[in-house]
């Protein structure tokens, strides 16, 4: 089956970099400039689907729809009419049915990034390809020891994902964990995205970064209503497909208990919190006094001209009141098996470029070459070093990982996490364990557009016989991902 070919072509994504400060050449009626700076509308969550009896299922329709966004009708690519898509709750060892109906006029699947489990068949397969006019049932046997935490699901069709992310189809989703007594969770999707004067989602690439809306559930700028003292749990996921959030609140420091997923082993405060594309981060806020406070994302400038100003994205309002009794955050904990003091059965090191094309090890993504191939149940080390002059999230599928070094430094990180950002002419190193599920899955950078150009690589995990595991069948207007 050919990719489509519309994609982003490495010249106009490289033009696009370069341009970083240039004027937008497109007309656009609704730009970060024109949100309101003053706090909106109260936040709204996304739906919330859970799971009932061991069981959710759902049908996501991804189609070009009329959605509210930043208190306006717009037109654009999402799931079940919504920006952003419901949130999906289960819990350890539920069954998660998600049929996916495709109503766009291009291919797209589906990913459940960060969760541990299998990448065959009908479960975790991004190199199945749903075509226009046709659906396909996925179904996730979710492990009963899956840790807890805050999850997501996009698009991974190889060559569309950066336009369907871009227009906002993106979900959270929720392993539900211990509940805490008196503990407010809010759940915060950030999007990028933007429109023109039709009201439709502009074509992929925007000229600058800086135009694009910088959005929590959909929403410019709206208000977080809190009591002062009161604690609550801001679960917040970038759903974006190439821009970083650095959060910052006006006289507030966060206290983060898990990362992508993953719980930590101890709490850690923080001043701000950065969030590259693919990211999580699970963070306790106690307002201070009453007033209002503000909730953004600081300038950030990168060597390639990734660049975006600071913006508010959201004003906290402490009023005054009466706070529920200070939560006790130990459930929201967990230990986690180190793996700095394991013994590695093997070392790889990988290496990203831009010179001549998006590419790992001097190669671009084909989905029938496997770069890695990996035993089961192997404990791994893999360093990866970015030789090019812009930063990539490296994000790998189906097993988070410990990062240990950082720019080749030790870093000591209280839990595991399954996206990282690679600083230019930089290394991370990172240890794993390929557990539980033999097969194929990928690894790539989590900018959008640098994976739909090749940036992404195939790992197989063979069984203990080292036998490999067989492609399923699949029904009409489905097929297996192929360039050629």
């Amino acid at each position: 089956m050919a990719v489509s070919r519309s994609r982003v072509s490495r010249r106009t994504f490289l033009g696009l970099s370069a341009a970083a400060a240039a004027t937008a050449a497109f007309p656009a009626s609704l730009k970060y400039a024109d949100a309101s700076p003053a706090s909106g509308a109260i936040l709204v969550e996304p739906p919330l689907l859970s799971s009932s009896g061991g069981a959710l299922s759902v049908t996501l329709t991804a189609g070009f729809n009329d959605v509210v966004v930043a208190g306006a009708t717009h037109r654009t690519t999402v799931y079940n009419k919504m920006f952003p898509a419901p949130t999906l709750s289960i819990a350890p060892g539920d069954r998660l049915a998600v049929d996916v109906v495709n109503n766009l006029h291009e291919m797209t699947n589906l990913h459940t990034h960060g969760l541990h489990v299998s990448g065959e068949g009908h479960a975790d397969n991004i190199f199945v390809h749903i075509q226009p006019g046709n659906s396909f049932d996925y179904r996730y046997p979710v492990p009963d020891n899956h840790p807890f935490g805050l999850y997501w699901y996009h698009p991974h069709a190889h060559g569309t994902g950066s336009q369907q992310m871009f227009g906002g189809m993106a979900g959270a989703l929720i392993v539900r964990g211990p509940n805490v007594s008196g503990l407010r969770e809010r759940i915060m999707v950030l999007q990028t995205t933007e429109f023109d004067r039709r009201g439709r989602v502009v074509p992929f690439p925007t000229p600058t970064l800086a135009t694009n809306l910088r959005l929590i559930n959909g929403q410019a700028n709206p208000t977080i209503d809190i009591i002062q003292g009161e604690t609550q749990l801001w679960r917040f996921v970038n759903a974006s497909i190439n821009s970083v959030f650095e959060l910052s609140l006006s006289g507030h420091k966060f206290v983060q208990v898990a990362s992508d997923g993953n719980p930590y082993a101890g709490s850690v405060r923080r001043q701000t919190v950065f969030l590259t594309p693919g990211q999580r981060a699970d963070l306790l806020v106690r307002a201070g006094a009453a007033g209002t406070y503000e909730l953004k994302t600081l300038a950030f400038t990168s060597q390639g001209g990734l660049s975006t100003p600071e913006a508010v994205l959201a004003t906290m309002h402490s009023a005054v009141g009466t706070p529920p009794p200070a939560p006790n955050i130990t459930p929201l904990l967990e230990p986690f098996d180190d793996l700095r003091t394991s013994t590695v059965d093997r070392q790889r090191t990988l290496t990203f470029s831009t010179l001549g094309g998006f590419m790992i090890d001097g190669k671009t993504f084909d989905p029938d070459r496997v770069d890695q191939t990996i035993e089961l149940g192997a404990l791994e080390e893999w360093t990866i070093q970015n030789v090019s002059n812009v930063f990539h999230p490296f994000h790998i599928h189906i097993n988070p990982f410990q990062v240990t070094h950082i720019n080749g430094r030790p870093v000591d990180v209280p839990g595991y996490q399954d996206t990282v950002k690679v600083d230019p002419q930089g290394s991370v190193t990172f240890r794993t364990r390929f557990l539980d599920y033999p097969g194929r899955s990928v690894f790539h950078c989590h900018l959008i557009p640098h994976s739909d150009e090749g940036m992404m690589g195939v790992f197989e995990v063979l069984q203990a016989n080292g036998a490999q595991t067989t492609r399923a069948s699949l029904p009409a207007g489905v097929a297996y991902c192929a360039l050629t």
